[in-house]
């Protein structure tokens, strides 16, 4: 299968060393992108976009699947394709805690996040690429049991509660890392029941990879905390819809101040109490993009790109042998803006007109945004 879209406005590549290119049209086939700037000139689909932007498909950095594409938390099913409406093509698991009467030993807890992992590997809910199964850590766990969740393709390890012993939870960092397993540590105050809260020093001394939304999950630390996240390690800052948008505002001008945004990047935290928000990484992006200073598409890059490369992803960016997981955006309806990242810059999310997952159109004409300005158009040969 092959296709061809033309008439692009402005493409964003989910670089931040490079947001925008100027180019023109882009040809994808098998499912991956060949093409920038395409000589070839047919294909099995044409796709004109009619000047919208094309953008890497979104990832939502943080999001608490159970099985398939219902969530018990909300009692909501095909919460995971809604998302897809929203742009998110990708999104990563933190940890499956919100499975009803979750067993707290570490038999259990390995079992479910393999469970989880080759679940979500071999049914993509929605169409979305959900990887799943995240190890919850506990302070009983040896390297064997890290070994073991490692063996079964686990990727991914997370305190949801503090480690009371620190020199086991060093270790359990370091029996991950040694694996190439990336850890989480919940930043904050008690989200669930039973759940403790952590603070920086934690952070300081145990050197997780990633701060499991930093402006709170969603209670954030104290102010104080959060500076020293930002300014006395290299931790990766999860920013989340459901945590506080002030402390997410001034942890992106922290980081943009210190030439450090390749430490961000953007979730939702969903399904949670916050509840089931499918347009929830672009309301997270025009929230910021109205509220500071950082370019829309510097912003975008933070969804995309930099998510990616936090979690060793191929997909989220617009590079020729990259999946052709993407999508068209553009200006809504009776907004004054004139392209999606004008929309992006007032502190609009824009509208979402395509999606594609692995070259194929999954969405054609989102459900959940207004409709776009003007809108692509596909044909079949």
């Amino acid at each position: 299968m092959s296709t061809l879209v033309t008439n692009l406005g402005r493409v964003v590549t989910g670089r931040l060393e490079e947001p925008v290119i100027d180019v023109e049209s882009v040809y994808l086939e098998d499912g991956e992108i060949r093409e920038l700037g395409a000589t070839t000139t047919t294909a099995d689909e044409t796709i004109d976009a009619s000047g919208l932007t094309l953008t890497p498909g979104l990832i939502d950095s943080h999001v608490h699947p159970v099985f398939g594409d219902y969530t018990p938390r909300q009692r909501t099913l095909g919460w995971c394709e809604s998302y897809l409406h929203g742009g998110i093509t990708s999104m990563i698991s933190n940890g499956e805690p919100h499975l009803p009467g979750r067993p707290d030993d570490v038999e259990s807890a390995k079992s479910l996040a393999t469970l989880a992992r080759k679940s979500l590997a071999n049914e993509r809910p929605g169409g979305v690429k959900v990887r799943g199964g995240t190890l919850i850590l506990d302070g009983e766990m040896t390297e064997a049991d890290v070994e073991d969740v490692h063996q079964e393709g686990v990727e991914r390890l997370k305190f949801l509660m503090p480690v009371e012993d620190r020199e086991r939870a060093r270790n359990l960092v370091a029996w991950g890392h040694e694996r190439d397993m990336i850890v989480l540590m919940h930043c904050g105050g008690t989200s669930l029941p039973g759940v403790k809260s952590t603070d920086a020093e934690m952070f300081v001394d145990v050197g997780p990879d990633i701060a499991a939304h930093v402006n709170g999950g969603p209670t954030p630390v104290p102010d104080d905390e959060v500076a020293k996240l930002v300014t006395e390690t290299d931790i990766v800052l999860d920013l989340v819809l459901a945590g506080n948008q002030r402390v997410a505002v001034d942890v992106l001008e922290m980081a943009a101040d210190r030439d450090e945004l390749d430490r961000v990047q953007l979730g939702t935290d969903t399904p949670s109490g916050t509840g089931v928000t499918p347009l929830g990484v672009l309301l997270e992006a025009a929230t910021l993009c109205g509220m500071t200073e950082v370019a829309p598409e510097e912003i975008l890059c933070l969804a995309t790109g930099t998510t990616a490369r936090h979690h060793g992803l191929d997909t989220g960016r617009i590079e020729t042998g990259r999946p052709a997981d993407l999508t068209l955006m553009g200006p809504p309806k009776g907004s004054q803006a004139e392209t999606a990242l004008e929309a992006l810059d007032a502190g609009t999310y824009p509208a979402i007109d395509a999606v594609l997952v692995d070259g194929d159109v999954l969405v054609d004409g989102s459900r959940n945004t207004a409709p776009a300005k003007t809108t692509a158009t596909i044909d079949q040969s």
